[in-house]
Formats: structure tokens, C-alpha cells, sequence
């Protein structure tokens, strides 16, 4: 069996490592394409609630009852996502003696 020479495995190791790069590559630029495909079609479906919220709201102001508008198919609409505010998280000195300023929502301590 021919030698080769060092220029020549280097050469083939650096193809094969390249080759092995794209598919890593490809791999995560489809997942990218399919969260931004996700994202535009979450934006979709929370454009098309909210005008379906208030088309059924209209409806029930225009004297619909909900009931009747169940017996025709269209159900109420789900609440949108509460928008409750966290409490604001107590700190905890991360050494014994450590003291750690308490930061309020305005920043102030």
C-alpha cells in the first residue's frame, strides 16, 4: 500500500471534517426555519383569536346569546393568557455574613 503523504491526510481529514460541519449546519438551519415557521404561525393564530374575540363579542352585544351561538357552531372564545405580575424574588446572601442589597420594582433599594 502507497504512503501518503502528510499534505494528503491532512487534506482528506479537513474534506471529511468540513463534510461532517455542512450536516451539523443543515441540521440546525432547519431547525431554525421550523421555529420561524412556528413563530409566524403563532402570530397568525393569535391575530386570527383576537378577531374572532371580538367578532363573537359583537355578536353576543348584537343579541346573540351564547347559547345560541353554540347551537350555531361557534363556541366562546378562550380567554387570552393572564398577565399576572411574579412577585418580586427575595434575595439571599451567597456567602454566610454576605449582605444583599433588596432592589424594590422602581430600583430603588
Amino acid at each position: 500500500m502507497a504512503e501518503q503523504s502528510a499534505k494528503a491526510v491532512r487534506s482528506e481529514t479537513e474534506r471529511a471534517a468540513l463534510h461532517l460541519l455542512r450536516e451539523r449546519a443543515t441540521l440546525v438551519g432547519e431547525a431554525a426555519t421550523a421555529r420561524h415557521e412556528r413563530d409566524q404561525l403563532a402570530g397568525a393564530l393569535h391575530e386570527a383569536s383576537t378577531r374572532y374575540a371580538e367578532r363573537y363579542a359583537a355578536a353576543v352585544q348584537g343579541g346573540w346569546t351564547e347559547d345560541e351561538l353554540a347551537r350555531l357552531g361557534l363556541d366562546a372564545p378562550e380567554p387570552g393568557p393572564s398577565r399576572r405580575r411574579r412577585a418580586p424574588r427575595t434575595a439571599t446572601p451567597s456567602t454566610p455574613g454576605e449582605q444583599v442589597a433588596v432592589h424594590d420594582e422602581s430600583g430603588q433599594p
